[in-house]
């Protein structure tokens, strides 16, 4: 599917591992299916990553699920692909790094969040090498040293940040991946999102919605209704998860809405240390508008819990940011299926100029030096 409904002769492949996809070998091609747009494939049981490929009006079309790789383990699936227009990274010789623009049917995608990581990863989950959230205009920039990235953007519909995407949530990868940085030079990308699983609010008005039946009557093995997580083949029982919830506010205990909430493994360090807000994790949620979180952890460890306006970056002046004060170590001990309620956090203004008045308002300044 596109916006403008099915794509004709597109295909679809299915490939074992990352590195098969990067190369385009290996990979299992699907058939025609009955109708318009559709596809079928025969695979044996086993992981995969899945895109699609298509053209449309002269141009280039490319999707990549967004719950790759995808555990073929049942009989049926139903795997509905949204392709957006392929385009190239454009490098130039400059300040080294990857920079780009977040698009969602032709506007910025505001409010959401963009990660690189290094292409020798499998899965790209979590906060990634770095991770920044996105100004008003979309734009992001990292500094990175050479060698090749995937880049990936989100946004999710709930106030979870990081994680499996769901139905509905918002997911980018460019057909660019991976972006290779050259020494001396820097790569621009423009990067088109799509919907997990969310036809009606993909295409566009007026486009007749080509499902051949009703949703309440469709298959019932579709992805819609599998768990992004049993799809992914690393479901976690959900009893041996630990909750972390809490307030985060100012000093005036007013709450504080759209911060993020992270929880860093401490992985073996005894303190907290400003460089661990640049290390990967998966645990983060947003705050909701009476300032309120709740995070996942599913693995006992000592975490340390940061509250701020951005993520992947050191605090920028302006910003409200704040650490768990419970204990000197700012960190919170977690056991498998235990909660632990209260866990509250006072934020503040970095560095504030004179006579400011503080705001819950999101400070969606650039999240770097753009060259």
């Amino acid at each position: 599917m596109s916006p403008k409904g099915p794509v004709t002769g597109a295909e679809v492949r299915a490939y074992p591992d990352f590195s098969s996809l990067v190369a385009e070998r290996d990979g299992i091609l699907s058939s025609a299916g009955a109708k318009e747009g559709q596809f079928t494939m025969e695979l044996p049981k086993g992981r995969y990553f899945f895109v699609a490929r298509g053209s449309e009006a002269g141009h280039e079309m490319f999707a990549y699920h967004g719950i790759n790789p995808v555990a073929v383990t049942h009989d049926y699936y139903w795997l509905p692909f949204f392709l957006v227009e392929a385009r190239e990274a454009r490098c130039s010789v400059g300040p080294q790094g990857i920079k780009g623009r977040v698009t969602y049917k032709g506007e910025p995608l505001t409010n959401g969040v963009v990660s690189v990581y290094q292409s020798a990863e499998t899965s790209f989950r979590g906060m990634g090498l770095l991770t920044n959230t996105l100004n008003d205009d979309g734009l992001f920039w990292f500094d990175l040293e050479p060698g090749p990235y995937v880049v990936v953007a989100r946004k999710r519909q709930s106030d979870q940040g990081i994680g499996p995407v769901k139905r509905g949530d918002i997911f980018c990868y460019p057909s660019a991946n991976p972006i290779n940085v050259l020494p001396e030079s820097y790569c621009e990308v423009e990067i088109s999102c799509y919907p997990r699983d969310n036809m009606e609010s993909f295409i566009d008005e007026g486009t007749e919605n080509p499902r051949g039946r009703k949703e309440e009557t469709r298959r019932p093995a579709s992805l819609w209704d599998v768990p992004a997580q049993e799809a992914e083949g690393t479901m976690k029982p959900p009893e041996r998860l630990a909750v972390v919830s809490g307030r985060v506010s100012n000093r005036q205990d007013k709450p504080l809405a759209g911060l993020f909430v992270t929880a860093y493994p401490a992985l073996g360090i005894d303190r907290f240390q400003m460089h661990v807000v640049r290390l990967k994790t998966d645990y983060m949620a947003r705050t909701d508008e009476n300032g309120l979180y709740r995070l996942e952890l599913d693995r006992p460890e000592k975490y340390y819990l940061v509250a701020r306006e951005k993520v992947g970056e050191a605090p920028n002046r302006q910003e409200y940011y704040g650490l768990y004060e419970g204990n000197f170590n700012h960190s919170i001990e977690v056991r498998p299926g235990e909660n632990y309620s209260r866990i509250n956090i006072t934020a503040e203004r970095i560095m504030p100029f004179a006579n400011a008045i503080s705001s819950t308002k999101t400070n969606q300044s650039p999240v770097g030096k753009l060259p």
